[in-house]
């Protein structure tokens, strides 16, 4: 059976990273791999990182971010340009 949390963009960060509403410790036990999923504007990533993640440029990355809060970045590019992503956009992470 899958867990479903569900939030939403709360601000863009200064490098364009999106920081979520979904606190940090609501996605602690989260793997960084396929069984969870994190879907926003018509994209998704799969995995929750760590911050210090450490994934070549260019990737879609969803952190435990510093801000305390789930975050969502692609590595060097701001993900709110690129994707076109604002305040107040869904955020739902799957877990299975």
């Amino acid at each position: 059976m899958a867990n479903t949390i569900e939030g939403s963009v709360e601000k863009i960060g200064e490098s364009g990273n999106l920081i979520t509403d979904i606190a940090i410790e609501h996605v602690a036990d989260l793997p960084a791999d396929d069984s969870v999923t994190i879907k926003f504007g018509g994209h998704e990533t799969a995995g929750i990182h760590s911050a210090d993640h450490g994934q070549p440029m260019g990737t879609l990355v969803a952190s435990r971010g510093s801000s305390g809060f789930l975050e969502i970045e692609i590595v060097g590019i701001s993900v709110a340009e690129m994707l076109g992503i604002k305040a107040g956009e869904s955020v739902i992470v799957t877990s299975s």
